[in-house]
Parts: structure tokens; sequence; C-alpha cells
């Protein structure tokens, strides 16, 4: 079984024990990696990456976020794991979860990401079915980085990026477009074999419920410049917006489509089958972008 590691804020041990007995129940073992905050932030890293004067800048809690997750890079490549599963401290696991990692064998991609979406995302057909679970290329950002499969060869790549200095963690994660994410082979689990617990679970408010109380950062350039930050906003929008469309146009040859990604919980008895290839693409399959 692949080595699992956790993120977990020291402050919320209720969260360390929530996750501590789900992998128990599952038969499985995790380590715990102690979550960045926004006051283990140094003064030069505030200036440089959390200064709401710039026209772009992260949030101290997030920039803290991103560095939660690069020290479970660093901790793979430093242990030389081939493979590992990154988890966040309010992941719900699925009953199907063990059986899947347990199969993995040597599927060959950087990353499997396990979230369910509620929003559709764009994919591909399935380039491979693991115990009923499909894996299929994804060309959407995503939200969410609660529970991913990462390659050691991504996890190389992923450290110390400037991307996570300078977008949310799964904005720089799972961005097709650009790097690092347009330079990792990305499959998504349909279904999903872990959620966010957040609103979704009332019996389970308060392991969702974020105890980072909300730091009033005013970004204070779109204050100060309005007119400026708009017409920036609404230049950057208009060449996202093309290049996505002209992107999703040339990849509906290859089969992509939108669908919502479902949550494998205990009465889940679907599957994701990979269908017969169609003539126009048994010579290649979809490209993860």
């Amino acid at each position: 079984m692949l080595p699992i590691y956790y993120i977990n804020l020291d402050s919320r041990p209720d969260r360390r024990a929530f996750m501590e007995a789900q992998l128990a129940s599952l038969g499985l073992e995790g380590t715990r990696v102690s979550a960045a905050t926004p006051a283990d932030l140094t003064p030069e890293e505030v200036a440089l990456y959390c200064d709401g004067r710039k026209p772009r800048y992260l949030r101290c809690k997030e920039l803290a976020c991103s560095l939660s997750h690069e020290r479970v890079w660093k901790r793979m490549v430093t242990a030389g794991n081939r493979w590992a599963l990154v988890l966040e401290d309010d992941a719900e696991l699925s009953p199907l979860l063990p059986n899947f990692l347990e199969s993995l064998g040597n599927f060959d991609t950087d990353l499997i990401r396990l979230e369910a979406t509620g929003p559709t995302i764009r994919v591909f057909p399935p380039i491979a079915n693991i115990v009923g679970i499909g894996l299929r290329p994804f060309r959407s950002t995503p939200m969410g980085s609660a529970g991913y499969v990462l390659s050691n060869r991504a996890a190389k790549l992923l450290v110390g990026h400037p991307a996570f200095r300078q977008r949310q963690t799964d904005l720089a994660l799972y961005n097709p477009f650009d790097e690092p994410g347009a330079s990792i082979r990305r499959v998504q689990a349909v279904p999903g074999l872990c959620q966010q617990l957040g609103s979704m679970r009332p019996d389970k408010l308060s392991i969702g419920r974020s105890d980072i109380a909300p730091v009033d950062e005013p970004h204070l350039y779109a204050k100060e410049h309005p007119l400026r930050y708009r017409l920036g906003r609404l230049r950057e929008g208009l060449t996202e917006g093309w290049r996505n469309a002209r992107d999703h146009f040339a990849s509906k040859k290859q089969g992509l489509t939108r669908m919502s990604i479902p949550f494998a919980d205990g009465t889940w008895t679907g599957s994701d089958l990979i269908p017969r290839p169609p003539a126009a693409r048994r010579n290649g399959g979809p490209s993860a972008g």
C-alpha cells in the first residue's frame, strides 16, 4: 500500500482524531504532517506574496495552505516515495478507497485527483478502470485539494514552484494551461473517493468548520485603482475565456464532455467503465493537458 500523508493544524486535535479514526476504520495508516499557518510566514514572504497593494496577491491563509502541501511533497521526495496519497484533515473518505489504492499497481500518471465535485468539470473518456473507478483525463481547474495521489516525479516538480506563491493551491495544481499543471499528467477518479466536509454533513459541522479566523485582508490595489483593476480583470477574463473556448471545441473531437463527479459513499453501486473507442480515437487516446 502506498504511503498516506494527511495535513493537520496543531490547533485541531479534533480533526486529527477524525482522520485517524477514518483511516483505522478502513484498515489504513496515515502519517500526520503539521499544517503551516499564517503565523509561520516570514515577513519577507508576506511582503512578496501577500501584499494587497499589488494587482495580484495571496491572502496569508492561502499561501499557508500551499506551504502545507509543499511540506508533504518535500517529505515524499526525501523518503523516495514512488507514490503517495495526500489528504487534508477535513476529507471524508470513501469505503472504496482501500481497494482502489491496493489495486493501482503500475498505472502510469502523475496525479490522480480523488475529490468529488459539485460543479461540472470537463473530462475525457476514461483511459483506465480500476475496481470500478474510472480514471479520466480532465481539462478544468476544479476547486479543492482535499485528496489526491501524487507521483514522485510530480512532487519534485511542485516543490518550490513559484506558481504556488502566486495562485491558490488548487488553481496552480490543476490548471491545464499554465505551469506546473500543464506539465502534470492528471486524471480524475470517477466516482470521487473523498470529499471535503464543509457544510455537506450536518453531523460533522464542527469538523468541517475552519478555525482559522477570517482575517480582513482588503485588496488595497483594487480600492486605490478601481478602473485599472477592473480593466485588468476584464482583459484577463476575455483572454482566458477565448483560450478555454478554443480548447473546449478542439478537445471535443477527443470526446471531451462535462460531468459532475459524485462521491462514492457506502451506497455507491455504479462504475465508470471504459467505452469502446470510436474509430476516430483508435490510433491515439486523449491528452491529459
